[in-house]
């Protein structure tokens, strides 16, 4: 009798285990959609419920892409999470909403969500053949790159924080012309939520930064070309505001000194050297905020092009991100 006992009890713990989701799924997953494009997750999952938004874009002409609201829950009888589109972001055209089906577990230490994906319009799924693609991400962080103002619903109520939004009408002008020539240039801010210390005014604590920044690992974290000389970065603290602070150094001059990050931009102009085809941009983290690491998120502006960078810097190690200069010719 005692044996049944125990027996039963350890069944209906068995059958409780593979009932319930194994993972908590909020953070960063990155992989493939189909074999032709890359795709991003960024999830918070609160119980059962998960949602989010996904970004993803052709591997052959990253001017295919689109960014959309997701919103998803754990199928017990399935051992899946059922994720839909709801709605777009961004789209260059072409790209529709998905259904996903996808299973979580772990392969060589790594945590995987895969499965099938399939266009949420069934009427266009018939006209295209109804061939599902197949998803395979893997967890990169277990925090989403950036928390956009629709997943504030997706916290636990007892647990609401601060999260990063990106509004449209909160924007700081930082006019930062770079003269590679003449290093006395006066930078004025206008209207700035940053604190700009041009090389003719530095500052004896931040003479002392240069000294540290080459003790620390340099990581190189994103590399595009650019083809106009005149960029604008707009740099926000990443997913959730939580005191980040750096130091940003342009082609190995100080540009930005302890500025903290938040939900406003921090504009920057840029006009790249046209004498020189490698421009490097380096973030230096100052603290690592509550939440390590230091994150930020970069938007560059390059002529008709936008892209979305997004670094990480540690006290380790400081993150790099690379220009490219090469105008365009005029045919």
């Amino acid at each position: 009798m005692l044996f049944k006992k125990r027996y039963l009890i350890s069944y209906t713990l068995i059958l409780l285990v593979f009932n319930l989701p194994a993972q908590n799924l909020t953070g960063t997953w990155e992989g493939d959609l189909g074999n032709d494009q890359f795709l991003q997750l960024n999830i918070i999952q609160n119980g059962d419920k998960i949602c989010g938004y996904s970004s993803d874009h052709v591997k052959a002409d990253r001017r295919s892409y689109c960014k959309a609201y997701f919103t998803g829950y754990y199928d017990k009888k399935k051992g899946k999470w059922l994720l839909e589109g709801s709605s777009f972001i961004d789209n260059s055209g072409g790209h529709l909403l998905m259904r996903m089906s996808l299973g979580n577990h772990f392969t060589d230490g790594e945590n995987i969500l895969e499965g099938p994906s399939n266009i949420k319009s069934l009427f266009i799924s018939l006209l295209s053949g109804g061939v599902p693609e197949y998803v395979y991400i893997k967890k990169i962080s277990n925090r989403p790159q950036q928390v956009l103002e629709r997943m504030k619903d997706c916290f636990p109520e007892e647990k609401k924080i601060k999260k990063s939004v990106i509004k449209k009408d909160t924007i700081a002008k930082v006019m930062v012309p770079i003269k590679q020539a003449d290093s006395t240039s006066m930078v004025k801010p206008v209207d700035s939520i940053a604190k700009i210390i041009p090389p003719a005014i530095i500052t004896k604590d931040s003479i002392s930064i240069p000294k540290e920044l080459v003790k620390r690992k340099n990581s190189e974290q994103s590399h595009i070309e650019v083809n106009v000389k005149s960029i604008t970065l707009n740099m926000y603290d990443n997913a959730i505001v939580d005191g980040d602070t750096i130091s940003v150094f342009y082609n190995g001059k100080l540009l930005l000194s302890h500025q903290r990050l938040s939900e406003k931009p921090v504009i920057i102009n840029l006009e790249l050297d046209e004498n020189q085809t490698r421009h490097e941009l380096i973030l230096f983290a100052e603290n690592l905020g509550s939440i390590p690491p230091n994150t930020a998120l970069i938007v560059i502006y390059a002529g008709t092009k936008r892209y979305e960078l997004f670094s990480s810097a540690s006290l380790e190690e400081n993150a790099v991100l690379v220009f490219d200069y090469r105008p365009a010719v005029n045919k």
